[in-house]
């Protein structure tokens, strides 16, 4: 069983970390090759290649010679924005927006207008991880957005596309960070890197963390430890092994979404506002770990070997006041709240959650030319295995919700009591296993024009357990074929035009245990797409690229809404005609001068139903997704300080449906950010100061519109809150 440090060593460690650094001497950096993409080859703002895009996943591609539209956030932009969490990073992207992204609890996103799977869409490394957790940004290099069909990389996913964190590889380095912001939030980091043995073939690297989360809504406190080691060893001229470790604990209380009043209307509240306020509600806790082992080995000069593995487990215990319809009226009826702004309170927990993800990958990689035709080619064979554990909740055991009484979002109850309930026994609900052969060829035809032509064979197997009793509900066993094809043509050395067209599915989606299905696996949604899209390098450091893009898959939504036996509305999971999406993105990473570095993205989207039985659907945009999205952020290094830096950002959303007929819509918005940055170099060592407001004009906005859980649920945005680190390096 791998090592797991308990909370006080964690926060111990980022002391003891500091005290390394002050009594090291300042080094020449020294790095080993690498057995990955490091992600420090493009400095600044603007990266020079991914791995996420490339066969496999795992195997570094240039930017410019990628078939596909692909994200990267440096860590030097993570750092200038003091992001913590993916949430606050892809706000630099206007392909993606949060769905069902609560506080206090695991992110849901989504790319293209398509909600991401958290069991296949993320990735450590190019390697598949459990998305149910907050992945720390501690010891990630930087981040990397596929955006669209993913499935030479990662097999049945989200057709919206994949996310991955690149980690620090070893280096001299020490560094110690403190931060405050928002309401009090108390941050503490340390970095430190050294080479052992004579001839420096080993290198580590260890990153800790503390945090006490004081957020700007009400009673919704926590506290967070996470410790990271990385190992690079050189076996021999030919032979390096990469090793990842990291492990998170987060404890915080969990911010529930609100919901129409009476079917018709948008809450009138406050950014602040908690539902799960009351002082019984215990905080939710997720505690993961993220192991990773990879192999590389050179045969000779034109073939190699790699294989790699990785463990991906989290434990939660989900906890809240869940507030869900109202039984004072039938305005309620549907999981929606009462006209009046009523609402029933439920005790939620459903202790002893597991999800893990174990995925092995191995193949071959290799260059040849035939007949003065080059060949850069990958195969590979790859399993993911998937379980998931759950228990029987007090809201919903055998049937029966835990109901703790009424609440009114105008005037919070705090004296409502909890219910005396317990949670029910932990099952194995799901069984998950995708074995996979992949190969892919990139031809160089000539030196302008290329071929690419991949192509991944699928065998999915899922088993469903009924949450109640742990018997099998439900199986699936099926082979899929996805083939992947595309071309590029370089017009000049700077611009590159392709065209691509990808095959994919998704795993099918489990019922809710309270639902009408209880539990039961959905089939598997089939995606095409098609994208033709062009890349311009304005000059070393810059980057402009321009995609359109459309792919269509079977849409799926909760409907027939109904009372069960004990006078609970139920919703029914069902897969009904399907979902268009059709647009277009543009992202701009820009080094304008040695003073100014600019970042945007635009997108423009329809997502349009249609086959729906419910005819009001039919053309309608999905629920959740605007029409349009901008994002602008710069950096500029004020002349008169050399020192100093100013720092903008604006952010555009248009508004986007609440229902699935679109007859209510969140209004659009705009917001605006600023920030500082101050350098002060002292010898070999160097101290950064970062100063940061979001939503400078406090501009109430609702950031998360979904359907989830059988309701359409909402959250606000942000209100205008501050963040300040202090970064030493020595």
């Amino acid at each position: 069983m791998a090592y797991m440090p308990k909370k006080n060593q964690i926060a111990g460690a980022c002391a003891l970390l500091l005290l390394i650094s002050s009594q090291s001497q300042a080094q020449t950096e020294t790095e080993l090759s690498p057995v990955v993409v490091t992600g420090e080859k493009g400095t600044g703002y603007v990266a020079k290649g991914a791995m996420i895009a490339g066969p496999g996943g795992t195997e570094e591609v240039a930017l410019k010679d990628i078939p596909a539209s692909v994200t990267v956030i440096s860590k030097d932009v993570l750092d200038d924005r003091q992001a913590r969490v993916m949430s606050e990073a892809a706000k630099l992207d206007a392909s993606i927006g949060d769905y069902y992204a609560a506080m206090g609890y695991y992110e849901n996103l989504y790319i293209r207008g398509f909600p991401l799977d958290a069991a296949t869409s993320y990735r450590i490394n190019g390697m598949s991880v459990t998305g149910e957790q907050n992945i720390p940004f501690e010891n990630k290099e930087r981040l990397e957005i596929l955006k669209g069909v993913g499935a030479m990389q990662a097999g049945a996913a989200s057709p919206g596309g994949l996310i991955n964190y690149v980690t620090k590889r070893p280096k001299d380095v020490q560094s110690f960070t403190v931060g405050t912001g928002e309401r009090g939030t108390q941050y503490i980091a340390a970095d430190y890197g050294t080479f052992l043995g004579a001839d420096k073939s080993l290198g580590i690297r260890i990153n800790a963390a503390n945090e006490n989360i004081r957020p700007y809504v009400k009673d919704a406190k926590g506290e967070r430890q996470f410790f990271s080691l990385a190992a690079d060893a050189k076996i021999s001229q030919k032979t390096k092994v990469q090793f990842d470790f990291e492990y998170q604990d987060k404890s915080q209380k969990s911010v529930p979404g609100l919901m129409l009043l009476g079917g018709t209307t948008l809450p009138s509240v406050k950014a602040d506002i908690n539902l799960s306020h009351y002082s019984w509600v215990l905080p939710t806790e997720i505690n993961s770990k993220n192991i990773g082992l990879r192999l590389d080995h050179e045969i000779n000069d034109s073939l190699k070997l790699f294989a790699n593995a990785n463990r991906s487990e989290v434990k939660i215990n989900d906890r809240l006041a869940y507030p869900y319809g109202c039984s004072v009226d039938s305005s309620g009826a549907g999981g929606t709240f009462c006209s009046g702004g009523q609402f029933d309170v439920y005790d939620f927990r459903s202790d002893g959650e597991v999800r893990r993800n174990d995925h092995f990958q191995t193949g071959l990689t290799g260059k040849n030319t035939i007949a003065e035709i080059k060949h850069q080619w990958t195969l590979g064979v790859s399993e993911l295995k998937r379980s998931v554990y759950k228990g029987a909740s007090v809201y919903g055991t055998g049937g029966t919700p835990a109901y703790n009484g009424q609440d009114n979002i105008y005037s919070l109850n705090a004296n409502i009591n909890p219910s005396t309930g317990t949670t029910g026994t932990v099952y194995k609900i799901l069984d998950h296993t995708q074995s996979s052969l992949f190969a892919h060829d990139q031809i160089s035809l000539t030196d302008k024009a290329k071929l690419f032509l991949g192509h991944r064979i699928v065998d999915m197997k899922q088993t469903a357990y009924d949450v109640y009793t742990g018997n099998q509900y439900s199986s699936l066993n099926k082979t899929w074929h996805l083939p992947q094809m595309g071309a590029s043509y370089s017009l000049t050395p700077q611009i590159t035009n392709y065209v691509s067209y990808s095959k994919g599915v998704e795993p099918g989606t489990i019922a809710l245990p309270d639902s009408f299905r209880n539990s039961q696996v959905m089939a598997p949604r089939r995606t095409e797409q098609v994208e033709l899209g062009s890349k311009y390098a304005l000059n070393a450091d810059s980057l402009f690229s321009f995609a359109i893009f459309q792919s269509e898959r079977p849409n799926e939504y909760a409907k027939d809404y109904g009372q069960d036996g004990d006078g609970y509305y139920r919703s029914t999971l069902v897969q009904d005609g399907k979902v268009t999406n059709t647009g277009a993105e543009a992202t701009l990473a820009y080094k304008a001068t040695n003073r100014l570095n600019l970042l945007s993205s635009a997108m423009y989207l329809e997502a349009k139903q249609s086959g729906a039985s419910i005819s009001s659907q039919n053309g309608q945009q999905a629920i959740g997704i605007p029409h349009w999205k901008a994002v602008l952020f710069a950096d500029y290094l004020l002349p008169q300080f050399e020192s100093l830096s100013v720092q903008g950002g604006w952010t555009y959303i248009s508004s986007k449906g609440v229902t699935l007929d679109n007859s209510i819509k969140a209004p659009g918005y705009h917001k605006f950010d600023a920030g500082l940055k101050y350098i002060d170099r002292l010898g070999s060592s160097q101290a950064t100061y970062r100063l940061n407001v979001e939503n400078i004009f406090d501009k109430f906005y609702w950031r998360d519109v979904s359907q989830t859980y059988g309701s359409n649920t909402l959250y606000p945005g942000s209100p205008r809150v501050f963040r300040a680190t202090a970064t030493f390096d020595f």
